[in-house]
């Protein structure tokens, strides 16, 4: 005798579960409960980031659970190279097995872990565990390396921490205007999207910076459609405009702010005609895009994985977050600078124990000193390229009136070595574009982006030695801005 009705929603009732969707950083509030026929059945929650609304994406999050391909037990390769069942203690035992054999043989670090932003907070923490407590490897990352790390690095410069999103989604649905870079929410988050269209249908703004006429661009009050990669010029051509046409809260950036003096003088470079030719944004509408937000009672900038994703993307964000800064947004309510994190728990990932080792994760101290050569193979006011560990190049240069300085190898504006280039009075020329940089700081004339500096002296045997990232992380290299060196 087949069940009635009433014992098949009595039976959904017991299976009902509170859970999230996956995919997305908006995790979604959703009901997962078992249909009459056995199949996952999904019912969005009234959940404040997606106020009972559910994309495609999360209706059909539960579909691959039947899916004929999922995967039911392990597989391991058999003496043929076929992939064939095993069971869980089986697998475990030769997963192990190869382990302790490859680190046995290759050392500790031969064995990597690699995460991901979808982990919950425990299981990224129990992974770091993992890495460096079982396994005793430093070799441990996530995928956020590939999408965060950027905005983490410039958050972390500017602001000192790493907070994604600093304020409630609410708040976005109550400000006066938005500034939308290399985001498209109605097809990445589109539960999210109806809070732009409620800044709009208030009265706000909504500027939309993106290369395509995206969905997204359709619904703004401006589009700012730039050439792909001049993020960071249209950023500075932004903040340029807001310093002349006196929109820069000088009283905010005077009491909560370091460093502007230098930034306006840098900003003198991109004036509005340049950044029009370089971005392709006529100026009216970089004008437009400026006051906008300086009027605002209240605005956002929002950056998004385009900015991020591209060789300057630290120094992009920077450039955004400085136009936030500048127009006193953070701190002020329903204001400020975040970044739209991109999966589940990137931010999760990056702070409970995945990334230590490159930029844009937790700060840990990883910085050795080592010798990469003789002052006495070195002119005065004259440098070389020099080999250090696993045969990365450094430009170390010999100062005339005493001491060493080092840098990153290749200039950032036209590729050229840099070693070639002339030395005097503390600054290295640049032998392709005739552009000089502060050999101290690193930083470069004609507003155009630095390089990288390293710690160096000269040991009492002669031998230089310069302080560089420890282990075997890549040395950082600062790159253009917008292609442009002239």
């Amino acid at each position: 005798m087949a069940p009635g009705p009433a014992l098949h929603s009595a039976q959904a009732a017991l299976r009902k579960t509170a859970t999230h969707c996956p995919y997305c950083s908006l995790q979604c509030g959703m009901t997962l409960a078992t249909g009459h026929d056995g199949a996952p059945v999904i019912t969005p929650l009234d959940f404040p980031s997606n106020c009972g609304a559910l994309c495609r994406k999360g209706y059909t999050a539960a579909a691959l659970l039947g899916h004929p391909e999922r995967l039911r037990t392990p597989l391991v390769r058999d003496a043929s190279g076929e992939l064939v069942p095993a069971s869980w203690e089986d697998a475990l035992d030769h997963v192990a097995a190869r382990l302790v054999a490859c680190q046995g043989e290759h050392g500790r670090e031969a064995v990597g872990v690699f995460g991901g932003g979808g982990l919950t907070n425990e299981k990224a923490y129990q992974l770091g565990k993992f890495a460096r407590v079982a396994l005793r490897t430093p070799s441990i990352d996530y995928n956020g390396r590939f999408c965060m790390s950027s905005a983490a690095t410039a958050a972390n410069h500017a602001l000192g921490i790493d907070r994604g999103l600093p304020f409630p989604l609410a708040d976005l649905s109550e400000t006066g205007a938005v500034l939308l870079v290399g985001s498209n929410l109605a097809e990445t988050m589109p539960p999210a999207v109806s809070r732009l269209d409620d800044v709009v249908a208030g009265g706000g703004a909504l500027i939309v910076a993106d290369p395509r006429a995206t969905e997204t661009a359709r619904r703004a009050t401006l589009h700012l459609q730039l050439t792909p990669g001049t993020d960071l010029a249209l950023a500075n051509g932004l903040l340029h405009i807001a310093i002349r046409d006196g929109l820069v809260d000088e009283e905010y950036v005077a009491g909560r702010t370091t460093g502007f003096d230098r930034v306006r003088q840098r900003l003198g470079a991109y004036w509005p005609d340049r950044v029009e030719r370089t971005t392709g944004v006529p100026v009216a509408d970089l004008r437009r895009a400026v006051q906008l937000l300086a009027e605002a009672e209240s605005a956002m900038i929002l950056t998004g994985r385009g900015p991020e994703q591209q060789h300057q993307g630290t120094d992009t964000v920077l450039g955004f977050i400085n136009l936030a800064l500048a127009l006193g947004l953070p701190g002020r309510p329903r204001s400020g600078w975040g970044c739209l994190t991109g999966q589940g728990n990137g931010q999760g990932g990056r702070e409970h124990g995945q990334p230590v080792r490159l930029g844009g994760g937790p700060g840990v101290t990883t910085t050795t000193e080592l010798p990469v050569g003789a002052l006495a193979d070195i002119p005065p006011n004259e440098g070389r390229m020099l080999r250090v560990r696993g045969g990365q190049l450094i430009a170390v240069f010999r100062l005339r009136e005493g001491g060493v300085r080092a840098t990153q190898p290749w200039c950032p504006h036209r590729g050229g070595p840099l070693a070639d280039g002339l030395v005097g009075s503390g600054q290295l020329v640049c032998p392709l574009h005739g552009r000089a940089f502060d050999l101290g700081t690193g930083e470069a004339d004609g507003g155009l982006p630095g390089v990288v500096t390293y710690p160096a002296r000269v040991g009492d045997d002669g031998t230089i030695l310069v302080t560089l990232p420890k282990g075997d992380a890549p040395l950082a290299c600062r790159t253009d801005a917008d292609g442009e060196a002239g």
